[in-house]
């Protein structure tokens, strides 16, 4: 029997979001006959905690403070010092500087490694990993990228070329399939007053300012004038939620955009749903919201940004626009109100997700790499 890898997640937080809902599921995967798993997230924000299975391994945070803190960082190498990983898996860059620094301060040997998720960033979170970050990413053992053309992106910045390999995200499709009933559906709609010949668009995503909620809600207002009976369900929370709620009342959408907040259980209100709509202006690098809404059957219209064109094939399994052009999008959302193409390409969309982006098949990936480091 092969011996177990002791691997060491590092995470920012437990806040809710795709990079840290996708860092949760690895962590509940991961096979426990494989890996002794630790899961270390930096800062007290624990809104996924409960959706973590503790069974599978230490779940800790040393409660770092915002900067630079030293105290935060004695903690964590403290602790890396007593764990003994043999792989430290930080993800994206505040882990991977505290972990690098941590690492040397207990003088561990064990391999690091960096899972990165973002691409175009703002331009002073964009200068802070060209010029300070990529010291410590060029100084791993391995940097993960989710997508191809982020890898791209990455490497034509200075990130070395031999440290690189690509592991696309993964969703559990045997979980994230559509089995619920017309009347489980339909009940749901009339609940927040949707009727069964509405148009319903669907957007999952943190109300946070980089997902540019606001573009979806004006893309409706824009099918609404046209006399299409589109509504909007938007799923999730965040900062910006009441900032959000006053644009779709100066727009005169309050009966027609409806925000259910976050929810643990996100299928059967994507279930309910027409299509599935990403409108990110940055960030986007591979989304798992939008292979969890694939899965159940949804196409998808994206903003074009990261790697949505290796997750969207433009008018086969749904829909890709420029970002931030309102009208484009709108238009791409005018192709689905015809039922029949929408299901076609919600057909196509799962067999994407099965054939190319299940849980498994990234697991076995991150799997194969660990054991050949």
């Amino acid at each position: 029997m092969r011996k177990k890898i002791k691997l060491a997640f590092l995470i920012n937080s437990l806040r809710f979001g795709g990079v840290e809902k996708g860092t949760v599921t690895r962590f509940n995967n991961f096979s426990n006959r494989e890996f002794n798993k630790g899961l270390v997230y930096l800062k007290n924000d624990e809104h996924l905690l409960p959706q973590i299975k503790k069974e599978n391994g230490i779940v800790w945070c040393p409660k770092f403070k915002k900067g630079l803190d030293l105290s935060g960082l004695l903690r964590l190498s403290s602790w890396i010092k007593e764990f003994q990983p043999d792989i430290i898996l930080c993800v994206n860059t505040y882990p991977l500087f505290f972990g690098y620094i941590a690492r040397l301060l207990s003088r561990s040997k064990s391999k690091l490694f960096v899972s990165f998720h973002s691409t175009a960033l703002s331009e002073r979170e964009d200068r802070l990993v060209r010029y300070i970050y990529r010291f410590f990413f060029n100084r791993t053992d391995r940097i993960i990228y989710v997508s191809t053309t982020q890898r791209a992106y990455w490497e034509s910045r200075g990130m070395r070329r031999d440290l690189a390999t690509v592991i696309h995200n993964g969703v559990d499709t045997k979980y994230f399939f559509n089995q619920y009933s017309f009347n489980e559906i339909s009940t749901l709609r009339k609940r927040y007053n949707f009727g069964a010949n509405d148009f319903l668009i669907g957007i999952c995503a943190a109300l946070r300012p980089e997902k540019q909620h606001e573009d979806l809600i004006k893309a409706i207002a824009i099918l609404k004038e046209e006399g299409i009976s589109a509504k909007c369900l938007v799923i999730g929370d965040g900062p910006r939620r009441a900032a959000i709620e006053e644009n779709i009342a100066a727009i005169g959408l309050e009966r027609d955009a409806v925000i259910v907040g976050f929810q643990a259980d996100v299928r059967l209100m994507i279930a309910i749903c027409d299509c599935m709509a990403i409108v990110s202006h940055q960030v986007e690098t591979f989304s798992n919201a939008a292979l969890e809404s694939m899965a159940m059957g949804k196409p998808m219209v994206m903003s074009a940004i990261g790697g949505a064109a290796e997750q969207v094939q433009d008018g086969v399994n749904g829909y890709l626009f420029p970002a931030g052009d309102v009208e484009a999008l709108a238009e791409a959302l005018r192709k689905l109100v015809d039922t029949v193409h929408r299901e076609e390409l919600g057909k196509r969309a799962r067999e994407v997700v099965v054939r190319d982006f299940g849980l498994s098949t990234m697991l076995v990936k991150y799997a194969k790499l660990f054991r050949s480091k």
